[in-house]
């Protein structure tokens, strides 16, 4: 792989939260500890040990490092420098490099809009029927008082989002504000059709004199890079080629596969049913990926495509795909896989948190701003309530430990009694999750029901 083993002696610090160092460490022997700082104390999150990854963000993005990594015993390490992305020789191909990045800004983003929820101190119900996608729908921020002509877009930017963002760029530009900006920085993920709405504005006369400007891009950039290298591959690759014809469904919405296409002609049709009926989320066309979530989260299909003509696509098993059509380094598909995990788990907890519309259970007082109630009818059931720090969440480490001693299939963690969260504890309980079901424990996190369209009010708020 070029790169060189390092022996860290027990209680040596790898690296600091807030540095700029990029370099990555797989575990080969030994356990670090994870340590977020709080009030200047260290607070450890998680321990990892041997085949795991730290640093990754870093060296995949070039972000400050959110966390400190000290060694908890003698550790070996490789030491992974961020050269080895541009290092031709080890066939690592800028899609896959263009994947793992995408991926790393989904966590972030995600992991934020999680972080936003859990700690608002709004109490306002969730009316029935709020879904998770809600949580990722396109919202556009303007800021009049303080820069009128920047707008700010956050969640997911599809088909649908693309009206709402013409229509106010017309109203900027009927009170004649000028520059627009279109500042990218909050999109979690893009669909092909928000891709195609892009790089045509980008094309544009407005564009081009500056009177439309457009700011971090840089989710998208890998994204388009990643579909245009699946593409390039294909033209290079043989693989099966499937007729399609009229009105056939190719995807079936709740199915679960690990097949993606590429449309080499036709049109399809791409739409979710929800209660209320089948709603029509965007079209597909020739050089279209269908699909390409298999290839970074695997899981159930999220949307039905119907081929709205007859035409064609080539199959893709993403299986065989990464073991025999293109070569991508073993340790590199790892990190691939350990970050699809842990986009996974933060999709799951947003999901859970969404449809949960149990009643809150009555729960003893506690004198102390923290509780941790066991309920003895429920083995593995804990209700959490009061205020919610790193500290305080110790204690319920501990006792998640002894769970995963004895083997206990099923943990429930009702957080509908707490008042309040830090921010720090977002990632803490990231953690705690991701290791439970590390042990193959089914997790299921209850509460806090609080309306999700205050979600983007409260990121707002913050940031002003």
């Amino acid at each position: 792989m070029g790169n060189r083993l390092i022996r860290f002696n027990a209680g040596d610090t790898i690296f600091t939260a807030g540095e700029q160092s990029r370099n990555m460490y797989i575990i080969r022997s030994g356990t670090v500890k994870i340590l977020i700082e709080k009030d200047q104390q260290l607070i450890p999150l998680i321990e990892l040990g041997k085949g795991q990854y730290v640093g990754e963000m870093s060296f995949l993005t070039g972000v400050k490092r959110s966390a400190t990594v000290v060694a908890e015993t003698s550790v070996l390490v490789s030491d992974i420098p961020p050269e080895i992305l541009e290092d031709e020789n080890l066939g690592l191909s800028s899609w896959a490099v263009s994947i793992a990045r995408v991926l790393v800004r989904r966590i972030r983003a995600t992991t934020e809009l999680l972080g936003d929820y859990l700690i608002s101190n709004d109490n306002t119900e969730a009316p029935v029927g709020r879904r998770a996608e809600d949580l990722r729908a396109l919202e556009i921020i303007t800021r009049d008082n303080l820069k009128p002509g920047r707008l700010y877009l956050k969640g997911q930017f599809s088909e649908s989002s693309i009206e709402p963002l013409k229509s106010k760029i017309r109203e900027l530009k009927l009170k004649k504000i000028l520059p627009l900006v279109l500042d990218f920085s909050d999109v979690i993920d893009i669909d092909q059709a928000g891709i195609n709405y892009i790089f045509n504005l980008t094309k544009s006369f407005e564009v081009s004199d500056e009177r439309i400007q457009i700011e971090n891009m840089q989710l998208i950039r890998d994204k388009v890079l990643s579909i245009k290298g699946l593409q390039s591959i294909l033209a290079a690759t043989h693989v099966p080629l499937r007729r399609i014809k009229k009105d056939e469904l190719l995807i079936k919405q709740g199915e679960l596969e690990n097949v993606m296409y590429v449309i080499k002609n036709g049109s399809f049709i791409i739409s979710r049913k929800t209660e209320s009926g089948s709603i029509e989320l965007a079209r597909a066309e020739s050089g279209d990926v269908i699909g390409e979530m298999s290839l970074i989260k695997e899981g159930s299909r999220s949307a039905d495509v119907r081929a709205d003509r007859p035409g064609s696509v080539h199959v893709i098993d993403v299986r065989e795909f990464y073991n025999n059509i293109y070569n991508v380094p073993s340790w590199f598909m790892e990190l691939i896989k350990g970050l699809v995990q842990r986009l996974r788990n933060t999709n799951e907890m947003i999901e859970q948190f969404s449809r949960d519309q149990e009643k809150t259970e009555s729960v003893k007082k506690w004198d102390t701003p923290f509780g941790l109630v066991l309920d003895s009818s429920r083995p593995g059931k804990f209700v959490i309530s009061g205020v919610m720090t790193l500290p305080n969440l110790q204690y319920l480490i501990q006792i998640l430990k002894l769970e995963i001693k004895k083997k206990t299939p099923e943990i429930v963690l009702d957080l509908s009694k707490v008042t309040r969260m830090e921010k720090e504890c977002i990632p803490a309980l990231l953690s705690i999750y991701t290791r439970l079901k590390a042990h193959g424990i089914e997790v299921k996190i209850r509460g806090p029901k609080k309306d999700l369209l205050f979600l983007f009010k409260h990121q707002q708020q913050d940031a002003d």
